[in-house]
């Protein structure tokens, strides 16, 4: 590295760069002090990422027990320095694109209709309907066979919301009144 760039330099001058086109860049900034003090711990004097200090920090990691998500969220912001010292023609390891395993992809629980009769019979037994209805469809519709007990016991609440189902899908979904004007429905 030059003598006018040290790695602490670079990271101050690369945090302070994305700061300056809008980006917060603290986490990042956090990882890439401890990936310096961790270069500066097992390899002194070392004053850009190279493949080894690299490799050691993403196996340290590992060692840790950490997932893969998280992993990449350690390697993306020193993937960036190194980037940033390449462009200022200072020679630093790029890991690349792919080296590491992506994250498991999430994957929603849907819930049937046996799970929101459950649930929507333990919120009612309880008193609580406002939360219960919060909780089952915050922000999104809800099957209204969900809720078979609902006509005979005789809900207000329920009762006028039927009158909001949506038609495009045959009335199958429930779609809160206020959520239906902001979206235009």
């Amino acid at each position: 590295m030059s003598p006018a760039i040290t790695m602490t330099g670079a990271i101050t001058a690369l945090a302070a760069g994305k700061r300056a086109t809008g980006y917060k860049y603290d986490t990042e900034e956090r990882v890439l002090a401890r990936f310096a003090a961790f270069s500066g711990s097992q390899f002194p004097g070392l004053e850009a990422p190279t493949r080894a200090s690299v490799e050691a920090w993403i196996t340290s990691a590992r060692e840790r027990g950490v997932k893969p998500a998280t992993l990449q969220g350690l390697a993306a912001p020193v993937r960036e320095l190194a980037r940033w010292l390449g462009r200022r023609g200072v020679p630093a390891y790029v890991l690349p694109t792919g080296a590491l395993p992506r994250p498991a992809r999430y994957v929603p629980h849907i819930y049937t209709d046996q799970e929101l009769a459950a649930q929507s019979r333990c919120t009612y037994a309880a008193g609580n309907t406002e939360l219960g209805l919060a909780l089952v469809h915050p922000r999104v519709g809800i099957r209204s066979s969900g809720f078979p007990a609902d006509a005979e016991v005789g809900r207000p609440e329920r009762e006028a919301a039927g009158k909001h189902e949506a038609q495009a899908d045959g009335g199958d979904t429930y779609q809160r009144p206020d959520l239906r004007r902001r979206r235009g429905g």
